[in-house]
């Protein structure tokens, strides 16, 4: 499961800084509203993602995070990746509209009896990690929402949670943009090796 992520805060990640002011521009143009979330990030908050553009290069876009339920109550904000392509809501997207989400790491919650214990999670491998979504665009919406897909977790980190969010590498980012690929496979390629520290 991913229900929160983090951000940097600070302007010293040239890569991030890049991506966020590009999504602040377009997120202008679209709500008026040109101040892109750090820090802690939320469902239902407005994030940067990469996704293919029009003429198949690598754009980024502003979208919502968590896809509208059916009956309006609440959002979808987690996808799970192994039956995406089976279930009607996802198909399409999955096939044809994926996403990433640039960030620093995701937290999750290890439950012991009444204590709830907070872990900052990320890829062993240096760098930006980026989480794999899908998208779509909702009438009334100015912005894509997304939802992000999880997968089982990794061996080091089973005993916090059951799901984890499918990461991918800076070198692997690519990949999963590319709209001719075949999700199932990439799946495959995703981060596996997690470490995690109390937040």
């Amino acid at each position: 499961m991913c229900g929160r992520f983090y951000i940097p805060e600070d302007d010293e990640n040239e890569a991030i800084l890049e991506i966020l002011q590009e999504a602040s521009r377009k997120m202008k143009a679209l709500t008026g509203t040109e101040t892109m979330p750090r820090g802690e990030i939320a469902p239902s908050q407005a994030v940067a993602a990469l996704a293919a553009g029009k003429n198949g290069g690598t754009g980024v876009y502003p979208m919502r995070w968590g896809f509208t339920r059916y009956d309006r109550k609440g959002f979808i904000i987690n996808t799970r990746s192994e039956t995406a392509m089976e279930r009607p809501m996802f198909r399409h997207s999955m096939a044809e509209r994926r996403c990433l989400i640039p960030a620093a790491y995701y937290f999750e919650w290890e439950k012991r009896g009444n204590e709830k214990i907070r872990y900052a999670i990320r890829p062993k491998a240096d760098g930006l990690m980026y989480l794999a979504g899908i998208y779509r665009f909702e009438e009334g919406e100015k912005l894509p929402v997304l939802s992000i897909l999880t997968r089982a977790p990794a061996k080091e980190i089973q005993f916090i949670h059951d799901r984890m969010p499918v990461i991918f590498s800076e070198r692997r980012k690519d990949d999963w943009l590319d709209r001719g690929a075949d999700p199932g496979k990439l799946l495959e390629a995703c981060e596996t090796e997690m470490t995690f520290r109390t937040a």
